[in-house]
């Protein structure tokens, strides 16, 4: 992973990956939300989109960023469905947070879903739980370079 101290790196580490400002897959980024969508459901824990993950997706749906690239280990901005009991996970973790959520991307390292709530804020499920990731993609990415992260329950409503 690139270094991550600042908004800029982070624009960097996306521009390295194809990302650039303006960038609008907003069709793509449509069947992928569809795509989730219809997985949380049959899993039996339904998820909808919101302006905030459909904006998010627009803009950044399909990259594919190295985290450590010799142990093939990415950070995807395609909602996946994650670990097994990822979506009775994102469940619970709205319920306490009092927002809805939405599956942004994953962390092939370990299955792990990251999130964007209806604020914009980033959460990040993890199988030793939850952590809160920043107020946007900005502080997302950074606290990502810098683990450990926030527990998510001091989000807790």
């Amino acid at each position: 992973m690139a270094r991550m101290e600042t908004r800029e790196d982070v624009d960097a580490w996306f521009g390295e990956h194809g990302w650039l400002p303006g960038r609008d897959v907003t069709e793509q980024a449509t069947a992928m939300i569809e795509e989730v969508a219809g997985q949380y459901r049959e899993a039996g824990f339904p998820v909808e989109p919101f302006e905030a993950a459909t904006a998010f997706l627009a803009e950044h749906g399909g990259l594919r960023l190295a985290i450590d690239e010799p142990r093939e280990e990415y950070l995807y901005f395609t909602p996946y469905l994650g670990y097994r009991s990822a979506p009775a996970d994102v469940a619970e973790l709205s319920r306490d947070l009092g927002v809805r959520l939405f599956p942004v991307g994953l962390d092939s390292s370990d299955s792990s879903p990251v999130l964007v709530d209806e604020g914009g804020r980033f959460f990040y499920l993890h199988h030793t739980g939850a952590y809160y990731m920043g107020a946007d993609k900005y502080e997302a990415m950074i606290a990502l370079a810098h683990a450990p992260m926030q527990d998510a329950e001091d989000y807790f409503v």
